[in-house]
């Protein structure tokens, strides 16, 4: 087993039983390191001192059961659920083996609000995870929930009568007082990829209340540590992360109205930014346990790399408003992981430029590997380059979504696979998605140019300025006929040169030469001003009174390639006669 640089933790090949194991020990670096000091704490009794603190391991979650979902719900609202794949159980929360999830719901109470109690200023509540939140991970979570009630399951599991669970915990602070008691009622409806957590928090403390409401969670998507983040703005918005490998995504959405809306969210490291454990890293974890009096907990960021990940959303609105004594108010969450082994989806993320094709190959089987064959597969693109459409899987349950991007920007593909084949997505129907990155093509290669001003001096100078339409090199080249600065031709009657040369003083020479040339640089849509000044020859030519024949030939290329453009023009030259100064 090796270890990730990016994130101190264990890399997604461990144990069967999905835990970040150390040889026997199964604690993380960071656990390991802290176990003699949480040992020590335990010895000398003061755990006790923590209103609600017990050890993870002593406690046990309620099963909703169902299928093929299967929810956890802890004694402090911890979320776990499962999915048995081909006789695995994999959970989609960390641990892997464990029924008490590192997920769930918090309450942070900031110092400022006219009336809060003392005793919660500066307080966030949650529960102590495996690996976070928590003295594990990060600078810690020391204010834990009292557990006070669970009740078994009732109803059938039916969309009319879902399977129903309440757990009931409650805010003591330290002066052991009870401030808020939270009722979580959890349902899920078989044959769903999702269950609903809905917490009712109400106000028993006698005063006004500001806190801000939290739900988060370390990803271990369909038994695996490692995702790469996912947001989908809806409505309804989903955060959260996806398996590299299957495709299937996990995290959490949006409940609708009249449910608040979420104020913020986060996709990234489960603990913090670098693994250093360090205050000031922005890990899940870590902003949840040191943001309570930040105007926010999250920053509205996914993490596009693949990672050992985790997510959260936040509520404001009772921060500032505040919660009267004796109130009450619901958060609700959808918490969402895809049906394992339905949707395989390769590439789950991939990046092109304008103008190409982007193709994804989806392949669909049930959880024993037996394909969907002739179903139609519906997708919708959302993003830079919108559109929809279905395609048909073939005997292997395969099926190729391909287009070609017009505009840059990120495109959501969503897909599922319509097995009614009625054009909507139905619950029992599974889906999937990919992200598809589009960068903007390099522009077509042009060595165009508007010329701004020709000057020919009568001293054999010539100026051009032109503005190039993209960067390049410009180059003026200037020639004359070489006769014409000779000081002597031969007779007409001499042999005969090749073609382009002349005869000079009896050899054959070139019919022109070059009286000077000049490159330089030329930046898109600034003038560039060329200069070539005459040779001595021309001077020569012009100073016994003679016309010169200049041509001068511009050429510009583009610093992107292509065909340079060439333009020529021709200038007759005559040196200025000196006027003699009259004599009196």
């Amino acid at each position: 087993m090796s270890w990730n640089a990016d994130d101190g933790r264990r890399s997604p090949r461990r144990h069967s039983s999905g835990s970040r194991r150390t040889g026997g020990s199964g604690l993380t670096p960071r656990k390991r390191a802290a176990a003699p000091f949480a040992l020590a704490l335990a010895l000398a009794g003061l755990l006790s001192l923590v209103p609600g603190a017990s050890a993870v391991s002593d406690e046990t979650a309620v099963s909703l059961g169902g299928n093929p979902l299967s929810v956890y719900v802890g004694p402090r609202g911890q979320c776990q659920s499962s999915y048995q794949v081909n006789g695995t159980t994999n959970n989609n929360y960390y641990p892997g083996d464990s029924q008490i999830g590192d997920c769930g719901f918090f309450l942070a109470f900031p110092k400022a609000g006219s009336g809060q109690p003392a005793n919660l200023q500066g307080k966030t509540f949650g529960f102590e995870g495996h690996a976070g939140p928590g003295s594990i991970a990060g600078p810690g979570l020391t204010d834990i929930y009292t557990p006070v009630s669970q009740t078994g399951i009732s109803g059938d599991g039916s969309a009319a009568n879902p399977l129903t669970q309440t757990t009931v915990f409650k805010v003591v602070d330290s002066g052991a007082k009870e401030d808020a008691l939270v009722t979580e009622t959890t349902t899920y409806v078989n044959g769903a990829p999702q269950f609903v957590s809905t917490y009712n928090v109400k106000n028993t403390s006698g005063s006004t209340l500001y806190f801000r409401a939290i739900y988060a969670g370390d990803l271990f998507v369909n038994g695996d540590d490692r995702g790469v983040g996912s947001f989908l703005s809806g409505p309804p918005r989903f955060i959260g992360g996806q398996n590299t490998n299957s495709g299937i995504l996990g995290g959490f959405i949006e409940a609708g109205a009249p449910a608040l809306p979420w104020s913020s969210f986060q996709e990234g490291y489960w603990a913090n930014s670098l693994g250093t454990f360090s205050p000031g890293d922005e890990g899940i974890w870590n902003e949840l346990e040191t943001s309570v009096e930040e105007p926010r907990a999250f920053n509205e960021t996914v993490e596009p790399k693949e990672l050992d990940d985790g997510a959260g959303v936040e509520w404001d609105q009772l921060r500032t408003t505040g919660l009267p004594s004796g109130k009450e108010q619901d958060f609700s969450i959808i918490n969402r992981t895809q049906i394992p082994s339905s949707l395989g989806v390769v590439p789950v993320t991939q990046a092109h430029t304008v103008g190409q094709t982007a193709t994804i190959t989806v392949t669909a089987t049930d959880n024993i590997g037996t394909p969907y064959a002739n179903r139609p597969l519906v997708y919708s693109i959302a993003g830079a380059n919108p559109k929809s459409g279905s395609v048909t899987t073939n005997v292997a349950g395969q099926a190729v979504i391909s287009y070609v991007g017009t505009a840059a920007g990120l495109d959501t593909v969503q897909m599922f696979l319509d097995l009614n084949a009625n054009g909507a997505q139905d619950a029992a129907e599974p889906s999937s998605a990919a992200q598809i990155i589009w960068t903007p093509a390099p522009p077509t290669p042009s060595s165009s140019y508007r010329v701004q001003s020709i000057k020919a001096n009568s001293d054999g100078t010539i100026t051009i300025t032109f503005v190039p339409t993209q960067d390049g090199t410009g180059t003026l080249e200037v020639t004359v006929p070489t006769a014409t600065i000779s000081r002597s031709a031969s007779a007409a009657k001499a042999r005969k040169c090749k073609r382009n040369q002349t005869r000079i003083k009896g050899k054959c020479r070139p019919k022109t030469s070059v009286s000077g040339k000049v490159t330089a640089a030329g930046k898109a849509g600034l003038p560039l001003k060329i200069t070539v000044k005459p040779s001595s020859k021309v001077k020569r030519a012009l100073a016994k009174g003679k016309k010169v024949q200049l041509t001068a030939k511009l050429t510009y290329k583009s610093a992107l390639g292509g065909t340079p453009t060439v333009k020529t023009y021709h200038f007759t030259v005559k040196a200025k006669k000196k006027h003699k100064k009259r004599h009196h």
